[in-house]
This record gives C-alpha cells, structure tokens and sequence, in this order.
C-alpha cells in the first residue's frame, strides 16, 4: 500500500490500472479490502483507487470532530483526480454523499451499497431484533469473538437471510477485516456533527443505490428515501444483506461494470 500523510492523519491507499478514476470506500465495520473483487474485476478498465479511511485498516487514528470528506478531496488531489465515480458501502456510501453535496463538481457519479445518510432519523414501524441487544452487550465488554460472530449474523448474512446464500469465503473475508478493526482500532472514529438530509434537494448527481433485502429496516428506510434524489436508480438484490459487494459479488460488479460503462460513455 502507498502511504499519503494528510492533516488529519496518514492514510493508506492502492491505485490500480488506468482509465477514468473510480475510489472505493469502505463500511465502518471492514476496510479497503472489502472491495477487492471489484477492484480486481475492474482495474483492466478503470483506475481503481481503494483506501483505508482514518481509524480503520492501515490508517492512522482519526482526529475526533473530523470531516471524511476532506480526507477524500486531499486524496484525490494528492493522486491528480479531477473527478471519480465514488463507490461507498454503509458509512463509506454516507461519507461519499456527504462528500457529493460539498464538493458536487468533483463527483462524476455515485454507487451507494447499503448506505446510511448523516443525519437521517427515520421512524422505524418495527421491533427491534433481539440480536442488537446482543451486539450492544458484546460491545460493551469488547467481547471480540462475539462481535464477529453477531455481526455475521446482522449484517454480512442478514437476521432474515440464509447462510447457504454467502460462501464461505465472503465469510471469512468479513470476519477478518471487522475482527482486525476489533483488535487494532476497537473504536468507531468520531465524526463531526453532520446533517446531510436538508442538502439532499439540490443533489444533482447520477446515483445507483443498491440494498439487500435483508439489509437492516434502517438502511432500507435510507435507499426508500433517497429515492427522490433528482438522477437516482434504486436495486433491491435478493438473497443480500448489508454487503451485496462480498455476499454476491459477480452481480455487484457486473452492476458496477454496466454502471461505470454508461457513465464514462
């Protein structure tokens, strides 16, 4: 990985192939490499810049009350980036529309998997699974083994989905990077207080929003809502929790593929 030192922290990163830029962000649970099928799928046409955010992977410590944003632009400066395509998962699909709404003329398009939106506060019609309480606890004794295998559950198979639908691979993938955060990291970086809901009306950016079905009734409560985005295309996979990239890999990238085809046509 190249080392980048910016204000906030230094920051780890991987540029491959050559064409126009796509950069790959990260969940808060994983890092760079949740993105390295697609990464290895497209580098042959696009250049693929993947990086570890600050307080997750190879990165330093984030500074608390920090904007993610502005680490991403430092990047793509530091690497000559007019402008990219953003694909983000969860936190990183937040951090990619926040980043959309600040600095809209760097942005070319945005492909957002299983994505949360600072700010928003929905109204959610439906008990609360059983199993958060279950996270919560395990987190408040930092009970590792536990969290990786609640997570599982929650996020990468779904409370409502099957096992037999994500291969052993993915799995273990999932495990490593989220018991790696675990181990080095342990704490969620503190962001500063942002509110993106308001600015989502005067987004003007082509944006595909994929969610499992067995994403969580937070994170579809998002993609339902940025269903007014002006330019939005909204895929619901089956079969998919909170990441379709590591749980069906060949559908996400064939649905990056024709994405990025049309938006670079």
């Amino acid at each position: 990985m190249n080392e980048f030192i910016t204000p906030q922290g230094t920051v780890f990163y991987e540029a491959t192939g050559n064409g126009p830029e796509v950069v790959f962000l990260h969940s808060a649970l994983t890092d760079h490499r949740q993105w390295s099928l697609q990464v290895d799928a497209l580098s042959q046409e696009y250049r693929c810049i993947s990086y570890d955010l600050l307080g997750h992977g190879s990165s330093g410590k984030a500074p608390d009350n920090y904007d993610p944003a502005d680490t991403l632009l430092l990047l793509m400066d530091h690497l000559d980036v007019s402008s990219a395509t953003l694909v983000g998962s969860s936190r990183g699909g937040e951090a990619s529309i926040h980043a959309a709404i600040r600095y809209p003329d760097r942005i070319r398009s945005m492909v957002l998997v299983g994505t949360g939106l600072f700010g928003f506060q929905p109204e959610l019609n439906v008990p609360e699974p059983s199993i958060y309480g279950e996270y919560e606890e395990a987190l408040s004794h930092h009970h590792v083994d536990r969290l990786v295998e609640l997570a599982e559950v929650i996020w990468l198979i779904g409370i409502r989905g099957h096992e037999q639908d994500v291969s052993w691979a993915s799995r273990e993938s999932f495990r490593r990077m989220y018991r790696d955060f675990l181990t080095n990291h342990g704490d969620f970086p503190r962001y500063t207080d942002i509110d993106d809901v308001s600015s989502l009306k005067n987004l003007d950016i082509p944006t595909m929003v994929i969610v499992g079905e067995h994403d969580t009734a937070f994170c579809l409560a998002v993609a339902d809502h940025l269903e007014r985005l002006r330019r939005a295309t909204i895929v619901l996979m089956s079969g998919a929790a909170h990441f379709p990239n590591l749980s069906k890999p060949q559908a996400v990238n064939e649905l990056l593929r024709q994405w990025l085809n049309k938006t670079y046509e």
